[in-house]
């Protein structure tokens, strides 16, 4: 079983990503995947105000995701992403933005199409891409809204027989 803990400093300053042996610039703050006692994942962020630079005001950067190698396909790179979110969501941050790439992706440029998938959407071409907090977080209560609508139409409340009314005694 694996778990999702937020990084501390010593952390950040340790953690090298598998594929090319880059550890976290800029990154304040982040989670790593652990299994059984072993990182298997690890996302690194930072304040936009932090790091300087063309990112929306309010927003948060991802400067480095990576999953190990045997890891790939157990979706613990999205589980990254979600928690990351949830916890800017409770902040009041406005969105997450990661650089990202139609190339050869690496952990400090994710691929385009998995940021899109995960929701993002490109918003410096071919470079940056956002994940808008404000609209995202309105889904859960549409789909919560469509499930009891759907709940009611299956079960609808039926009113009970004229005559028999609960007469107190």
């Amino acid at each position: 079983m694996r778990s999702l803990v937020p990084l501390d400093s010593r952390d950040l300053a340790t953690r090298a990503c598998p594929w090319c042996g880059r550890t976290p610039q800029g990154a304040t703050f982040g989670l790593k995947a652990v299994r059984d006692g072993q990182v298997v994942g690890l996302l690194a962020a930072a304040a936009a105000s932090e790091l300087g630079g063309f990112y929306p005001n309010g927003s948060v950067v991802i400067t480095q995701l990576w999953v190990r190698r045997e890891d790939l396909g157990e979706l613990i790179g999205t589980q990254l992403v979600q928690r990351l979110a949830a916890r800017a969501v409770a902040r009041k941050v406005r969105s997450v933005v990661a650089h990202g790439t139609r190339g050869v992706p690496d952990c400090r440029h994710l691929p385009a199409d998995w940021l899109e998938g995960r929701g993002f959407v490109e918003c410096v071409t071919g470079t940056q891409w956002r994940l808008d907090l404000r609209r995202t977080i309105r889904v859960p209560e549409a789909v919560r809204g469509m499930v009891d609508a759907a709940v009611r139409a299956v079960r609808p409340e039926r009113p009970a027989p004229a005559g028999r009314a609960v007469r107190p005694r």
